[in-house]
Parts: C-alpha cells; sequence; structure tokens
C-alpha cells in the first residue's frame, strides 16, 4: 500500500505528540506518511518548497496564514474548537479538533481518498504511460526523463519512474530509500513466474516500490546486471506496465527507454499514451531519426501511424536557432529545451535536475503534455 502523504500544522506540540505516537504505533501508519509543524514559518517554508501532500490538516491559525498567501488548490481540512470556523474556500472541510484519534484518523483517511485518486483526475481512469524515447545515445534522453518525473511531482501528481536502459542512468542519483538488495532481479524473476502457463498467480510491484526523494516520486531500486535487462522482453515489460497501471497508486507513470528498437521499446510504443521523441538539432541526430522511423514505418506501419498521434518531437539542447529540418514531411518539431553551458563539465549529477533554466521549461512541457491528456495537475506552482 502506498501511504498518503499529510502535513499536520497544529500550534499546540501537547496535540501533536500524542497524534504521532498513535499513527506510528497502530495500523494507520502503513496509511499515512505525516510530517507535522508546531511553527508557522517551517510549515510555511515546507509548503513552498517540499513535496505536495495529499492533504493539509491544521489548526485556525497555521491554515489561516497559510491560506492568506493567495490560491490554494491543495485540499485542506480544518480541526475546529467550539465556533471557531475558517472562511468556505474551495478544497477546506472541517472536522472537531478533540476526537477519539481512530475517529479523527478515519476522517483525514476518507479525505486524502477524496483529494487525490487518479481516477478522479483522468477522463479514461487509467493512469497514462508517458514514454521518453530517442533514436540515438547521448541526446539528454535520460537527464529530460527524471527531469520530467520530478516536475510532474512538484505539481502534486503520483508520479512513477521506470528505468528500462540496459545501463540504468538513475543509479547516479541517490534516491534516499533503500530496497531490498538485488529485488530488481527479484522482481525480473516475479514477471517469468507469472507467465507460466501453470502459474496462475499476478504480479505483484506493491513490494518492490521505494520512494525516489530526489525525483520526488516512486521508482525500483536501480539492477546493476546487464545481462539480466538484456533478456527483459517485450511481455515482460508489456506485463510490469500493466501491473504498474492496475495498482491505480499513480496518476503518470514516465519510462525511460533504450536508444534502440528492442523489445523493451516496442512494448512502450505499443502501451504509452504519450510519447516524447528527444532529438539533437545536429546531421547526425536528424539522420538516424529518419532512418529508425522509415525502419519502423517498414516494420510496423499500424503501430506507425498509431504512435504519430501520441508523439510529441522535442530538440534537447536548443541554442536559439534550428538549423537542420527534419527528414520526413509528415512529422515536424513541437518544441524545444534549453541547453545548459554548465551541464558541459558537469562534475556534480544533482546539478542536473537543479537547473532553473531547464526546470521552468520543463515545466512547461509538463504542463502542456498534462492539459492534452486531460490530467489535472494538484498544484499550479513551479520548480524547485
Amino acid at each position: 500500500m502506498i501511504p498518503a502523504r499529510l502535513v499536520l500544522a497544529v500550534q499546540d506540540s501537547r496535540y501533536v505528540e500524542p497524534l504521532l505516537n498513535y499513527v506510528h504505533g497502530s495500523s494507520y501508519g502503513t496509511a499515512l506518511q505525516v510530517i507535522a509543524f508546531t511553527r508557522t514559518d517551517s510549515f510555511l517554508r515546507y509548503m513552498e518548497t517540499g513535496e505536495v501532500p495529499n492533504l493539509v490538516v491544521g489548526d485556525t491559525e497555521m491554515l489561516e496564514c497559510w491560506l492568506a498567501r493567495g490560491e490554494v488548490s491543495i485540499p485542506w481540512l480544518h480541526l475546529s474548537e467550539g465556533n471557531t470556523a475558517i472562511s468556505s474556500m474551495e478544497g477546506g472541510n472541517s472536522t472537531p479538533k478533540y476526537q477519539p484519534l481512530p475517529q479523527l484518523l478515519d476522517v483525514i483517511l476518507s479525505h486524502c481518498k477524496r483529494s487525490g485518486g487518479a481516477a478522479e483526475k483522468l477522463n479514461a481512469g487509467s493512469t497514462p504511460i508517458l514514454g521518453i524515447v530517442s533514436p540515438l545515445g547521448g541526446s539528454g534522453k535520460s537527464t529530460i526523463a527524471m527531469n520530467m518525473a520530478k516536475q510532474l511531482g512538484v505539481l502534486g501528481l503520483r508520479v512513477f519512474y521506470l528505468n528500462l536502459e540496459t545501463v540504468n542512468s538513475s543509479a547516479l542519483f541517490l534516491s534516499g530509500s533503500v530496497g531490498m538488495e538485488g529485488s530488481f532481479s527479484r522482481l525480473l524473476y516475479d514477471m517469468k513466474a507469472a507467465q507460466e502457463p501453470i502459474s496462475g498467480s499476478e504480479l505483484s510491484v506493491t513490494s518492490y516500490i521505494i520512494r525516489h526523494h530526489g525525483l520526488k516520486c516512486d521508482s525500483f531500486e536501480p539492477n546493476f546486471n546487464v545481462k539480466e535487462m538484456a533478456e527483459m522482453t517485450r511481455e515482460d515489460t508489456a506485463l510490469l506496465l500493466n501491473s504498474l497501471v492496475s495498482s491505480n497508486h499513480y496518476d503518470v507513470i514516465v519510462v525511460d527507454t533504450e536508444e534502440y528498437m528492442g523489445e523493451r521499446m516496442q512494448a512502450v510504443l505499443e502501451q504509452a499514451g504519450l510519447l516524447i521523441w528527444v532529438l539533437l538539432d545536429d546531421l547526425i541526430s536528424i539522420h538516424k531519426s529518419g532512418v529508425w522511423v522509415d525502419q519502423l514505418e517498414q516494420r510496423h506501419p499500424a503501430l506507425l501511424e498509431s504512435v504519430r498521434k501520441r508523439s510529441t518531437f522535442i530538440v534537447n539542447r536548443f541554442t536559439g536557432q534550428l538549423v537542420n529540418s527534419f527528414p520526413r514531411k509528415d512529422i515536424s518539431i513541437d518544441g524545444v529545451l534549453p541547453y545548459i553551458p554548465s551541464w558541459k563539465q558537469l562534475h556534480q549529477e544533482e546539478l542536473l535536475l537543479s537547473s532553473p533554466i531547464y526546470q521552468r521549461e520543463v515545466l512547461k512541457l509538463c504542463r502542456q503534455l498534462l492539459e492534452g491528456a486531460g490530467i489535472m495537475a494538484v498544484q499550479a506552482g513551479g520548480g524547485q
């Protein structure tokens, strides 16, 4: 079970401490991830820079200070005392501050479910898969995928980042959470076992999921066994994607792929509702892209027609003017992401996730894709 993220903002520490102790020592501890504040300045700072919660629960003073800052799209629950009340605003509800703790936590959980679910945010009621693809290596595909996962999380969506590269680029970035050693290898084994005719079991990925705090989303522990990844089939990939979708825990699944048309790539092309093709404005990139699409048309013409309807073509490392044109007239450039000179001699990998200019442009791209897919972001805020 993926816990709901809750921010508790109450000035009285004598109220907060017993509540936290009860949550941690009860079954509610697996359903709620709580971060609590008793100081208004710390609470407001977190709401500006921290992870977007599913619900804010607070007393009158703390909530009024937060709500006074302007339009708020994060759902909140007011802990009322006697006749105290907050003026009616969209997204807010009220419950008595003093009531039996199980009763209070049940109320909080019910509001978390009402405020967050993917089924309420999607037109089709199914989690969309966003595939990041490129016909060549070194195009910045993984940098885009990780920045998009982070910005979608900043917007308040529940995001899963799935890396399907043979050599996992995200291993450079510490997740902040520790999974089982060799957990992805065990997951691959489970995928194979679930497809055996006599198995009769369904694949469950829940126990393998970790929280990647750097990307502000969920993920799997990176796999360092190149041979195992190379043996991952189209059927394995499709099963894994279907299991993540059917878990109903996420609003978006961001998939980072290989740079060639292998089996994992084919599964993503078939199942992704949104595809971002990453190109570079140079002769080699444009040539390879044209050949790649031509081959797809020859081998899978029906798939290409479907892919074209779901694709957005992005030029990465844009310097201000496009020099080359795409070799196929039926495909055009839809957007650009900027060249960041300071990345040329990068020695701190975390800087790839913290460029204000790049994050701003990725955030624009995320919003465009969300609008096109009919997904409503929880927060209209910017990148960090």
